[in-house]
């Protein structure tokens, strides 16, 4: 983890990432949405800590699911935009107990949500979209 002196662009939120993920994410969505399948895969990037404590920046995204020791997290893209225990369990199969942050995207909705998950337990956090990331 990064410790930085400077603050996070927007105050409060724990993840960040540009309009490349959001494309890469969107575009599979699209594609599992018209066989009303699932996806998964990997948020690659890099945890950083400021004075309000820790957040992460996602650089890319890879279904590669062999490549965790340079990820942060885990995205779905599914008929839902929750996590479930099942869910839950699969990260922590993949990165054990620390925090671990998860998008999760609704293919039917157009929606998507971002999680910190720790200890076993998904909590909803504020997260910003950043042009040119």
């Amino acid at each position: 983890m990064t410790q930085t002196d400077s603050r996070r662009t927007v105050p409060g939120a724990e993840l960040f990432f540009g309009e490349s993920v959001a494309q890469y994410l969107a575009d599979l969505s699209d594609d599992v949405f018209s066989e009303e399948g699932y996806a998964e895969g990997l948020l690659l990037g890099r945890r950083y800590r400021d004075d309000l404590g820790q957040y992460v920046i996602i650089s890319g995204v890879t279904q590669d699911m062999t490549n965790v020791k340079d990820a942060v997290g885990w995205f779905k893209s599914s008929d839902s935009c929750e996590i479930n225990q099942q869910d839950i369990g699969r990260m922590v199969s993949l990165f054990g107990y620390i925090r671990i942050y998860a998008i999760a995207v609704d293919y039917a909705q157009g929606s998507m949500a971002m999680y910190a998950v720790e200890n076993g337990a998904a909590r909803k956090i504020p997260s910003a979209m950043v042009e040119n990331l």
